[in-house]
């Protein structure tokens, strides 16, 4: 995606194409201009210099909007009020690409978590616009270029949830051009009648001996992620939730760590176990505001440490096991965590309530260990 560049007149700005030339060396151009209403910044695209717009065309225009936008009358709110009849049908036969490039990805980045907008610029980049991105983006209204896409990514060997995620992203540029009044009237995304549901639950958890073995793998190579990946098992919090945790959120006289802005949005407590508050206090000191568990530089965790990765590798865990769902990776520790707890005769409600559940509905598949529990219970009562 080429960047904007200004003109020499105020509010003017446009990109270049990557291929495309007018005349033997001129790149084609995309002008937009900028202006506001209300106080609100606006921004509205007029079209290529390939199809006849000119910088003047777009100063008549912007000229026009702003007055409009002074006085009232006529003061555009939606792309299809701002557009001449023009260039209106220009966007109906805008491409995808030209969509995502120009109007979708400018937006996700102001609108977006810095992640968020990283991941669909990828799945842009790989795969919606080089398999659908020279289709007119009024076609996402239909399933049939769904269809190829999904062709596409199955062709591909691309894994189920990937294909979710893509999808995802195509429902974002579907819900924005419906927002910019370019699909048809009354048009639905169609992207929930492919059934791209995933059953990616983890089904699998350590042993103690396995994860004891795991440890101790882990500690020869760096002990802060052995702590990080035991005080996982003993808590059951998530990695972001690890990765995120400040000594601001840690008070050793209640046992607990209050989590912030957690992944169902709320907050809660994380409650300690005598060995969590020992490996908390073994942690480097630091200031209020700075992050309890840091590499080895001092900077806080953004991803899965290589130790753990290459930890497991040598624990040879995952050997000849093919179902992702069945292998041991970091998000394990907490099903882990939550299946010993079951194990032990927790009631449901309480594991929920560990693991931050909203409801014990998702807390429901660790119902057959916990009946295991009672069982076992009942028949060592009954000897």
């Amino acid at each position: 995606m080429s960047k904007w560049i200004k003109t020499s007149h105020k509010g003017v700005r446009y990109r270049e194409h990557e291929s495309r030339k007018v005349g033997r060396i001129q790149k084609d151009r995309y002008y937009s201009i900028r202006f506001q209403v209300r106080g609100v910044a606006v921004e509205t695209g007029i079209g290529w210099v390939s199809d006849g717009v000119t910088i003047g065309d777009c100063i008549e225009k912007l000229k026009t909007f702003r007055t409009n936008a002074k006085t009232g009358s006529g003061a555009p709110t939606k792309m299809k009020e701002v557009h001449s009849a023009d260039a209106a049908r220009q966007l109906q036969t805008i491409t995808i690409k030209d969509f995502i490039d120009i109007h979708y990805l400018p937006f996700s980045k102001v609108t977006k978590s810095p992640g968020q907008h990283e991941k669909e610029c990828q799945h842009s980049s790989v795969w919606i616009v080089p398999v659908i991105g020279d289709r007119p983006v009024v076609e996402l209204s239909g399933v049939s270029i769904l269809h190829i896409l999904k062709g596409g990514m199955n062709a591909a060997q691309r894994a189920p949830r990937t294909t979710q995620y893509v999808f995802s992203t195509v429902g974002q540029v579907f819900k924005y051009a419906q927002q910019m009044g370019i699909m048809p009237a009354g048009a639905k995304y169609q992207g929930r009648e492919l059934k791209l549901s995933v059953n990616a639950r983890r089904q699998r958890f350590l042993s103690r001996d396995e994860a004891s073995k795991l440890l101790t793998l882990i500690r020869s190579r760096d002990k802060t992620v052995a702590d990080m990946v035991e005080f996982s098992l003993l808590t059951g919090c998530q990695q972001g939730e690890l990765f995120a945790m400040k000594w601001q959120q840690v008070s050793i006289e209640t046992a607990s760590i209050l989590l912030l802005d957690t992944k169902n949005k709320s907050d809660r407590n994380l409650y300690l176990t005598e060995r969590a508050i020992e490996i908390i206090k073994n942690q480097p000191p630091g200031l209020p505001q700075d992050f309890v568990f840091r590499d080895k530089a001092g900077k806080p965790w953004t991803h899965c440490p290589r130790a753990f990765t290459l930890a497991l590798e040598d624990s040879r865990l995952n050997d000849g096991v093919t179902d992702s769902r069945l292998r041991i990776v970091w998000h394990s520790l907490r099903h882990t965590a939550a299946s010993w707890l079951a194990i032990n005769g927790v009631d449901l409600f309480k594991i929920s309530k560990i693991l931050g559940h909203k409801s014990t509905v998702m807390t429901q598949r660790y119902s057959h260990l916990s009946e295991q529990s009672i069982r076992d219970a009942m028949e060592q009562a009954m000897k």
